[in-house]
């Protein structure tokens, strides 16, 4: 059986849907396949909370990227009729005078972002589970926040549909059909055919697998986090209260206290490469991943490092060489795009990706600059 839409996106994810619900306010008709639900908790996307921050050191094109993605989310704020971007402000320690927080506050200060350099005594004041000890000084950027991820993602997805985005879960795609004037068609492991004018793959850590005949440069890594409920003082780590944590030379960052009243806690740094996603590891902690969770809390929230209720939980980043996204047109069909290698640190992103790939899909072009995100800064294969 085939059915015929404008666009096919594979891959219901943030990314997907976002990028479904711009293209179906540009007029097209969207189904979006995801080989999972959506949201689920597999996903790249999925899980409870992202980080959103407009801090990217020296890097200042993301730094402008996050300050455009910034009124999308809190105009889904207003449609959801949900805070789905908690602006509670994000707090990035330094543990030197000159580094990565400094380049950033020159950033944000050129950009006309809001910002604060707080010496250790002030940090102290004001947010006492803090060592003033562990750190030179602190960032703190009051637009910054967090993201309800998965809520976000059924979100988006909700909103598409008022739109007529078809969502499909549990569609696994397994062939890419392909005729003298592009992609024709998907496949999927039913038999059943998907076709479409034009193609969106936009699957999350499952990207390379599914385009692997490009030989697209996407390496995925396990991603160990925890989450711990504090043993005491509780009150005082909720969102009002408590803003999201970096620290960059350490490699951790947290959340305030949500579900359950747990905190939870992650390390940026890239962990071991893996070939697939292991579904089976998804709540699996590892004792070197807890021992040095305890020993950052120790040295910057000494009160935190003895929690006794906690669980682990692994996400996988898809990362490119660089580091940087793909957003791009596929080198050998004209109708086929990609969005990918998001690198665990796309998520706040999100809307503008999802309006920029409409845009370049519909127009041709975007209103974001896309240059740094194109496929050709790597050596592909010739597909087949």
């Amino acid at each position: 059986m085939s059915v015929k839409n404008s666009v096919v996106v594979v891959g219901g994810g943030i990314m997907g849907v976002q990028a479904a619900w711009h293209l179906a306010q540009l007029g097209q008709t969207v189904t979006v396949l995801d080989q999972f639900d959506v949201p689920n908790q597999w996903a790249a996307s999925g899980d409870h909370l992202r980080v959103f921050r407009l801090t990217y050191g020296k890097d200042r094109f993301y730094t402008e990227m996050a300050r455009k993605a910034l009124p999308l989310w809190l105009e889904l704020n207003t449609l959801s009729e949900e805070t789905l971007l908690q602006q509670n402000g994000v707090l990035e320690l330094a543990t030197k005078e000159n580094g990565y927080e400094a380049q950033s506050l020159a950033v944000l200060k050129e950009s006309g972002v809001r910002c604060e350099r707080l010496e250790p005594t002030e940090l102290r004041r004001r947010l006492p589970m803090y060592s003033p000890r562990a750190i030179k000084w602190a960032l703190f950027h009051p637009d910054g926040g967090m993201i309800w991820a998965n809520r976000a993602v059924a979100a988006t997805a909700s909103i598409a549909q008022r739109k007529n985005v078809r969502i499909r879960s549990n569609v696994r795609v397994t062939q890419i059909l392909k005729d003298k004037n592009g992609v024709r068609a998907v496949k999927d492991a039913s038999g059943r055919v998907w076709e479409a004018e034009r193609f969106l793959f936009t699957a999350g850590y499952w990207t390379g697998e599914l385009l692997k005949s490009y030989g697209i440069p996407i390496k995925l890594t396990r991603q160990e986090q925890l989450f711990l409920r504090p043993l005491s003082n509780r009150g005082r780590y909720r969102p009002e209260h408590f803003p999201v944590f970096a620290s960059l030379s350490q490699g951790f960052y947290g959340f305030p206290v949500h579900l359950h009243g747990f905190i939870k806690i992650g390390n940026h740094n890239k962990g071991p490469v893996v070939k697939k996603a292991d579904p089976d590891q998804l709540r699996s902690l590892t004792p070197k991943f807890e021992k040095s969770c305890r020993s950052f809390l120790r040295k910057f929230m000494p009160e935190l490092a003895d929690f006794t209720e906690f669980e682990g939980h692994v996400c996988w980043y898809d990362n490119t060489p660089d580091n940087d996204f793909i957003l791009d047109k596929l080198p050998d069909v004209p109708n086929a795009y990609i969005a990918a290698g998001f690198s665990g640190h796309g998520f706040k992103f999100a809307p503008i990706v999802g309006k920029s790939m409409a845009e370049l899909m519909v127009a041709g072009k975007s209103e974001l600059n896309l240059h740094r995100f194109r496929l050709a800064r790597f050596k592909l294969k010739k597909p087949r």
